[in-house]
């Protein structure tokens, strides 16, 4: 007869904090790179409706031979999930600046873009991490520039 010894089995304390380590040092760096893929995904949200109502904005000029009256531009302004998109005429309605803001409550909160009617892009608000502003240029990813 032969008398076997019970195989331990289940995991140790040792084994299951050294796991709990890897995963956590894993999320440590994850997580970071997950949340900026995400805010870089939805920046393109912002500056390519601003060319459409760059675009909407230079139409109606066509016909009109302004962009708006003296307080409002002459297109209606979308709605977006993540920025709210605002228009100011200038010069009796000759030229315009579009603005894109970052809903305060999101996401994309500090994130500010703008463009003119001559097709200057500027970025004139970054959230802190992202980098000092402004730019003559859209940023669309953590210390970059023109």
């Amino acid at each position: 007869m032969s008398s076997s010894s019970p195989s331990p089995q289940g995991f140790s304390l040792i084994e299951l904090m050294i796991a709990l380590a890897i995963a956590a040092i894993i999320a440590a760096v994850a997580i970071p790179g997950y949340r900026d893929h995400m805010l870089r995904g939805r920046i393109p949200d912002a500056t390519s409706t601003l060319s459409e109502l760059a675009m909407r904005l230079e139409q109606h000029y066509q016909d009109n031979q302004v962009y708006g009256d003296a307080k409002d531009c002459a297109i209606t302004m979308p709605v977006n999930q993540f920025f709210t998109f605002d228009c100011s005429p200038k010069n009796d309605g000759q030229s315009f600046l579009l603005k894109a803001t970052g809903i305060s409550t999101g996401a994309m909160s500090g994130f500010v873009y703008t463009l003119d009617q001559n097709g200057n892009a500027a970025t004139t608000q970054l959230p802190a991490a992202w980098g000092n502003t402004p730019f003559n240029c859209w940023i669309t990813k953590r210390s970059a520039t023109c």
